[in-house]
């Protein structure tokens, strides 16, 4: 979520100024915004001084609940925070941006159903206020709700380019054939809008690999690679590849895994795998040596090269590994199994 606190503390002071209000509650609103646009902690807590007077000469004033809200949030003072958006939708049950800001409190505060809830309401007053897409994808990922979290950040960004980072012209979303299936072009800058955005997309590309369903999960995983390229992320796409044949990209996938962290021993062991279901079984053992080395306790890599050097006739050392692997978990009937059917075809 934002949490720029008192970036809307401006509107407040326009509206009061351009409207010409020059009572002593909104001079001491103004006042409060003066100090609260300043941002620091004891400028905040002179800003509520402030506010709790403008309160006091006109207990309706909405506008200084809400900014008296946002110096709350600000010093992290959720539950007075709330209390005082509460008042203020009293005051004004229409206002979209009091029902998104409390939601983003509620978001604080780990009440991500709240928070839905208030972002919802705001959407349902205005089905344009980007804002409130933007912060109910952030509840939808935090409940879990991948696609209806990724549908939001989209629907946020196509209303308004803020979301984007500045100076960034390129990023367009679009429906691709008869899924829902988001395509970014050249989005490296969105890595800076919520780390939920890729996290959304890469935690769905994991849900559909596991369902079996690659091509699904390769586009999931397009899409965050653009927002934030880490390891993990190629790694998976690697698998993704794998399990649809294309064993070309899949390897180039590990490779760039390897190339971000040089001792990443996920990427060194799929590596691996797939040299070993290509045949190339001294390869994909000293593939997995470098797996080992980088994770000495990486029990599955142990199994894997013991089956390899099998087939490489070089059984003692199939038979450390075993050992090994099975002081680190393996099973040792399921693996000596293995490795007994392999040396009958070898």
């Amino acid at each position: 979520m934002m949490k720029a606190a008192m970036a809307l503390l401006m509107i407040s002071v326009i509206a009061l100024l351009s409207a010409g209000c020059q009572s002593e509650a909104n001079k001491q609103n103004a006042a409060g915004v003066t100090l609260g646009n300043r941002g620091y902690p004891d400028r905040l807590k002179n800003a509520i001084e402030d506010f709790d007077l403008a309160i006091q000469r006109d207990s309706q004033f909405t506008l200084a609940y809400y900014n008296r809200a946002q110096a709350y949030f600000g010093l992290e003072q959720y539950e007075e925070a709330i209390k005082d958006y509460d008042q203020a939708i009293g005051l004004d049950s229409e206002s979209v941006l009091l029902y998104t800001k409390r939601g983003e409190v509620y978001f604080a505060l780990g009440q991500y159903e709240r928070a839905l809830q208030d972002h919802e309401q705001a959407i349902r007053l205005d089905s344009q206020f980007a804002l409130a897409y933007y912060n109910r994808g952030g509840a939808y990922f935090k409940l879990g709700q991948r696609d209806q979290a990724i549908q939001d950040y989209q629907r946020a960004v196509s209303l308004y380019r803020r979301f984007v980072s500045p100076g960034y012209r390129g990023c367009d979303f679009y429906d691709d054939l008869k899924q829902y299936q988001p395509a970014i072009k050249d989005c490296r800058s969105l890595s800076r809008l919520d780390p939920g955005f890729a996290k959304a997309f890469g935690e769905r590309g994991l849900a559909s690999f596991e369902q079996g369903q690659y091509l699904q999960a390769i586009r999931d995983y397009d899409v965050a690679i653009r927002l934030d390229s880490n390891r993990e992320l190629y790694n998976n796409r690697g698998l993704a590849y794998k399990g649809l044949g294309k064993f070309d990209e899949a390897f180039q996938d590990f490779e760039t895994a390897i190339g971000r962290r040089a001792e990443f021993a996920p990427a060194y062991y799929n590596r691996g795998i797939l040299l070993y279901e290509l045949e190339e079984y001294q390869y994909a053992a000293e593939t997995f040596s470098r797996a080992i080395a980088s994770d000495p306790l990486y029990a599955d890599a142990y199994a894997q090269r013991a089956l390899a050097y099998t087939l490489l006739v070089k059984d003692k050392l199939v038979k450390l590994d075993i050992d090994r692997a099975v002081e680190l978990g393996v099973d040792r009937v399921e693996l000596e199994a293995d490795v007994q059917e392999l040396k009958e075809k070898r």
